[in-house]
């Protein structure tokens, strides 16, 4: 039977229900009819009157239900605007309405903003239905992406740690498992069985997800203890209950890396950019896991010596943060062994045509080869027998004979030879296996299983070393139990072995350390079987200290030595009790008193010689000063690690008790050091409190540093190397200002000694007079801290004597003039170097400090009007000359455009907020004493427009005290015209205005919530 149409249902329902009351009216008419002729009837007037109420009855109900209707039109009915037979649709209440509302106004909000037509209502549902078929399409795509990918996965081995069964119940069939819960018709039995089917699976889901995450937390917390197989043990477990928790893949890779298991990083990494790829179609979804993705599977690759791949990765990662300081590093360290191992492949293969040549010569003498000098050193030709390739018996340097050892020193001093020393050699093809045409292509390396790899020289060396260790630690361990005694058969090789191997293999250690970022990278793997040697034989003591010296300066193997002295912190005890014994042999450099008994006896004999080798003696290190820049080092290093600080913190007060023995006055060689040390160690939390306790033993040693007669000494420096005249100040002013950065309680005390009277005189305006310099010389990084250090003790402590603020100002109106000149020189031509800039922040921010927070400005006013042309021709300092000065300064700062939100916080922008903060009082000064002939004389309206433009172009913290600034030339009647001329005030607006709309945006939300049934049930929803 065909569906009777609703419309004429509805009809014909209508109809029937007109007939029936139609019907009753002529039946209750024909009653009254007989009751007259019966003579039942015979008051009319009543029988008039009751047929009036009837009918007024009838009409009240008609007005009634007319109201009604009236009403329910107005109000209108709740709906999604899906329909076609509505006139208007509130997109706030969601409500359609099918008449025409008074002033166009929805009737529940009282608003217009927010209603829609039918036609404009349907025109946005059909976008979207487009939208969503184009998301189809997308989903469609990444499909066949993921059927291919698996396709590709079929002829790979399975994981022993995942479970695959389980894994098999999953399909790829929506892009994301997270989803909501399912709301389906309550009222179909069907439906409700399906829907607790879902909330099953949703729940187990959700059981997964949980237990993946406890085991990524558990594997993090023996991350923090060091425990990294037992870590990867808990990641692998967490993959099995969640295989698409990128940070599970990431973390994975980490401990992978720090157990040395590259490939198996390498395939971590693999899986997060894998996924990436196929389900999110590119790599900004989730940026940071794939940034670690692609950084660490660099460094995996790096520990492969694929440099090339590892190249790649590196640029990927620097597509998704091209700020990261870390991969910048790393990628400019890689790009070096990109060209040092072409360098090497260079010198293989004329080693190769060397060894065709000589097959194939008849005469039988030695060919030699020409080998392409290098850039850096000059190379001669070398007999083909220099290079020898990997498996000769020149690998071990157990077999080498004297001449040998030193021939393989001196070839490492060339480059070439020292990158073909380094490089390993492959056997068969290089590179990653081919796809097949149906596999999927993306950024996943794929490792050649027939890839053999030649260990290096190096590499042979690191085994030596490792050897060494070994042996040395059966035959000597710290608790006097030996492992191998002294009448076994082996005791004798291995003692041996030991005394001739570990000199040599720390002399080429050593020598590759010196060269360059790239080659002591490459000797990283010898951190852990160097360090524990440092309580051996006094042999090889200086050589390792030196090794770990060379090692702690460079990057990359700073960061694996704090690594290694946070899962092993005794290693670092070691050095602690170097510095703090003081011992003799300790404090000079080695073999320094043979050399001065040698150097008398050739004074004696009247030789020129003596006084050159007594130098030359002095200005190598001794044990002592390389303890110390070890220790330093390792704190900077590894200030960043978690484990690092957690592990040593127990060390630090060992670490300042023993550094600031070391604070002497004058003691060129080892107070300089020391304060140092001090200064790294202050990047470590815990360490702020043990070295505020030090700061009266610095002011000391800085103040001794400060007489007459070491600047006397200063002039030695034109006779004698700058290091034995070198000057502990920099390095002492640096430990005071990251104390007062890092424990701002620690000002009071420095007050108390006196710290002003101290530093104040150091502050040189000549240190700024070199015009472009960035501020990297002595005398400019002193003159740099002293602003930095002032500028905090003058803000917690403003009370400045007179005479100590005058001759401040006049040094600071000194350094604004060279400032201008330079500024002068450079306007127009080109742009300010950023590290200038930086070089100029301190003294302007200590000027800024100076002017606002302790009374100066006024001061500074008053002897301006007193000091004025027509009474002193040359006024030592005047408010008009340094408003001329920052008023120059401020117009360089103005930014060529709006700044990018990596720009915030930088050395200009630094720079306008503080000169934002002093003009501001400026001007409020300014409307205060508009009497006063020096505040009427001074004009900051030409600084007016620029400022208006900073504002507009700057964000965060500058441009806020750039906004005040604006705020306060408002309040004065001079500028207030010029504000609103550069349409100031609504600039003021524009930039509240997100704020505003945010706020506005909420309430919003709050009233569909209070108003509309539906949004309130989708809220809950949401928030289950």
């Amino acid at each position: 039977m065909a569906p009777v149409d609703a419309a004429l249902a509805l009809s014909g329902e209508k109809g029937s229900r007109e007939i029936e009351e139609w019907s009753n009216e002529v039946e209750e008419v024909t009653s009254q009819i007989r009751g007259i002729i019966d003579g039942t009837i015979t008051d009319f007037e009543d029988f008039d009157q009751k047929l009036a109420l009837k009918d007024r009855a009838k009409q009240i109900r008609q007005e009634e239900q007319q109201a009604r209707r009236q009403k329910v039109l107005l109000y209108g009915s709740e709906g999604k605007g899906e329909g076609t037979k509505y006139k208007w649709w509130c997109k706030r209440c969601f409500v359609e309405y099918f008449i025409d509302l008074p002033e166009g106004k929805c009737s529940r909000c009282q608003q217009s903003d927010q209603m829609m037509s039918q036609e404009a209502r349907r025109a946005e549902l059909m976008e979207k239905l487009d939208v969503f078929k184009e998301e189809k399409a997308k989903h469609k795509w990444r499909k066949d992406k993921w059927n291919r990918w698996k396709k590709s996965q079929a002829l790979l081995g399975k994981s022993r740690f995942i479970n695959y069964k389980a894994w098999e119940y999953w399909e790829p069939d929506t892009d994301s498992e997270e989803e909501g819960d399912p709301i389906v018709p309550r009222d179909n039995p069907e439906f409700l069985a399906m829907e607790a089917d879902l909330k099953d699976r949703k729940k187990k889901q959700f059981d997964k997800a949980k237990t993946a995450e406890k085991c990524r937390q558990r594997g993090n917390q023996c991350m923090t203890e060091g425990d990294y197989v037992g870590a990867i043990e808990h990641y692998d477990e967490g993959l099995e209950y969640r295989r698409d928790s990128k940070a599970l893949w990431t973390n994975k890779a980490l401990a992978e890396l720090k157990v040395f298991r590259w490939h198996d990083a390498i395939a971590s990494c693999n899986k997060v950019i894998e996924y990436s790829e196929i389900f999110e179609d590119g790599f900004k979804k989730s940026e940071d896991a794939n940034f670690k993705a692609f950084t660490r599977r660099a460094q995996a690759l790096r520990g492969l010596h694929r440099w090339e791949d590892a190249l790649n990765d590196l640029e990927d990662a620097l597509s998704i943060y091209p700020r990261n300081k870390e991969a910048l590093d790393l990628m400019e360290k890689t790009k070096q062994a990109c060209e040092d191992a072409r360098k090497a492949r260079g010198v293989e293969a004329a080693v190769a045509e060397a060894v065709v040549a000589v097959s194939d010569g008849d005469d039988g003498e030695g060919v030699r080869v020409e080998i392409e000098e290098s850039d850096e050193e000059t190379m001669e030709a070398t007999p083909a027998t220099a290079v020898e390739p990997s498996g000769e018996p020149l690998h071990s340097l157990e077999r080498l004979n004297k001449k040998e050892f030193s021939q393989l020193l001196k070839d490492l001093d060339n480059a070439t030879l020292r990158s073909a020393f380094c490089a390993r050699s492959t056997a068969g093809t290089a590179g990653t296996a081919s796809a097949k045409a149906d596999q999927w292509v993306g950024r996943k390396i794929d490792l050649k299983v027939d890839e053999v790899v030649q260990p290096s020289r190096l590499d042979s060396l690191l085994q030596h070393m490792e050897r060494c260790c070994v042996l040395w630690r059966k035959r000597r361990t710290g608790q006097g139990v030996q492992a191998m005694q002294d009448d076994e058969p082996e005791a004798k090789d291995a003692d041996d072995f030991v005394e001739l191997v570990t000199p040599r293999a720390l002399s080429v250690l050593l020598a590759l350390a010196k060269q360059n970022d790239h080659h002591c990278s490459l000797t990283v793997p010898a951190v852990r079987h160097v360090w524990p040697l440092l309580e051996g034989s006094q042999q090889w003591r200086y050589d390792i200290l030196s090794l770990l010296f060379e090692w702690s300066q460079r990057s990359i193997s700073a960061k694996a030595m704090a690594e290694f002295a946070a899962r092993y912190p005794q290693h670092l005890q070691m050095l602690i009790d170097i510095v703090a014994k003081e011992k003799k042999e300790d404090a000079l450099p080695p073999g320094f008193q043979d050399n001065a008994k040698k150097a008398a006896d050739f004074l004696e004999l009247g030789s020129e010689a003596a006084m050159q080798q007594m130098m030359d003696s002095l200005l190598v290190q001794s044990p002592m000063e390389l303890a110390i820049g070890s220790v330093g080092n390792l704190c900077a290093a590894g200030a960043p690690l978690n484990i690092f600080q957690e592990q040593i913190s127990g060390l630090v007060p060992s670490m300042v008790s023993a550094l600031r023995r070391h604070l002497r006055p004058n003691d060129w060689r080892v107070c300089g050091p020391a304060a140092g040390a001090l200064c790294n160690l202050l990047r470590l939390p815990s360490a702020a409190a043990e070295v505020e306790s030090c700061s009266e033993l610095l002011l000391k040693a800085l103040s001794e540093e400060t007489k007459p007669e070491i600047a006397a000494m200063k002039e030695l420096k034109a006779q004698l190397p700058s290091r034995l005249v070198a000057s502990a100040t920099s390095r002492l002013l640096g430990v005071l200002v990251n104390l007062v950065v890092c424990r701002p309680t620690s000002l009071a005390q420095l007050q108390h000694h006196g710290a002003l009277e101290i530093v104040l005189p150091l502050l040189d305006p000549e240190a700024y007079s070199s015009q472009g310099s960035d501020g990297s010389d002595e005398p400019q990084v002193i003159s740099t801290r002293v602003c930095l250090l002032s500028g905090r003790l003058i803000g917690a402590f403003p009370d400045l004597k007179l005479d100590q603020e005058i001759q401040l100002l006049q040094k600071l109106q000194q350094i604004l003039q060279t400032i201008s000149e330079f500024i002068s020189k450079v306007a127009g031509k080109t742009s300010i170097d950023e590290k200038i800039l930086e070089f100029f922040d301190p003294p302007v921010r200590l000027l800024v400090t100076l002017l606002t927070k302790t009374g100066a400005l006024t001061r500074l006013a008053r002897r301006s009007e007193e000091n004025s042309p027509s009474r002193s021709p040359s006024p030592p300092s005047s408010l008009s000359s340094v408003v001329l000065h920052l008023s120059q300064l401020l117009k360089a700062l103005l930014p060529a455009q709006h700044l990018a939100k990596e720009e915030e916080g930088a050395s200009a922008s630094r720079l306008r907020g503080n000169l934002a903060l002093l003009f501001g009082q400026l001007s409020d000064m300014q409307a205060a004493n508009e009497d006063a002939a020096v505040w009427k004389a001074l004009d900051l309206g030409d600084v007016v427009e620029t400022f208006l433009e900073m504002f507009r172009r700057e964000r965060g913290a500058a441009q806020h005290n750039l906004g005040v600034c604006i705020t306060k030339f408002c309040s004065n009647g001079r500028y207030r015209e010029r504000v609103k001329e550069g349409n100031g005030l609504e600039s003021l607006h524009q930039i509240q205005l997100p704020k505003v709309n945010d706020q506005k945006e909420k309430e919003q939300r709050m009233h569909r919530l209070e108003t509309s049934v539906t949004d309130r049930r989708r809220e809950i929803l949401r928030r289950r």
